[in-house]
């Protein structure tokens, strides 16, 4: 281990989207079921105020009925666009998250192999930092451990 000089952190960019799919897809179904269910409950709400409404007043709420297929359409279209919106969101939010574990993997593995040097360096706003930072050191102590132990 070279504590004088530290190896550089080189910065790096990922080309590929789906790092580690099965996770990403898990996560990205959890997002998108999460935004699905708040929007199903707000319609259920809206319908069932409007509804209320007619009962209360049918002859004020009739004018807003009549309209109800188009701006219904139009609602619809406004939802798909934002799921698509959502779906993109939740690629990139599970890309920040998958991509930091498959990169501890692949240390972990070249490890395993006996390379004591390996260290981990995620991207700028990459999750699992705080980890890194803590993976970093103990590999650290452990490389300064093994090299103290070597017979000279």
């Amino acid at each position: 281990m070279n504590q004088t000089n530290p190896q550089p952190q080189t910065q790096f960019k990922r080309r590929t989207i789906f790092i580690k799919k099965n996770q990403q897809l898990r996560y990205m179904l959890m997002i998108i079921l999460s935004v699905l269910s708040g929007l199903a409950i707000m319609t259920l709400e809206l319908t069932a105020t409007l509804n209320d409404l007619f009962d209360a007043y049918p002859v004020l709420v009739q004018p807003i009925y009549d309209q109800f297929i188009p701006i219904a359409a139009g609602f619809f279209y406004k939802i798909a666009i934002y799921v698509l919106f959502v779906v993109l969101i939740s690629a990139i939010l599970s890309h920040k998250m998958a991509g930091p574990v498959y990169h501890f993997e692949r240390v972990c593995k070249a490890i395993t192999k006996g390379d004591y040097s390996q260290r981990v360096h995620l991207r700028k706003g990459d999750q699992l930092t705080d980890l890194q930072e803590e993976f970093n050191k103990m590999m650290d102590r452990i490389e300064a451990e093994i090299n103290k132990n070597k017979p000279s």
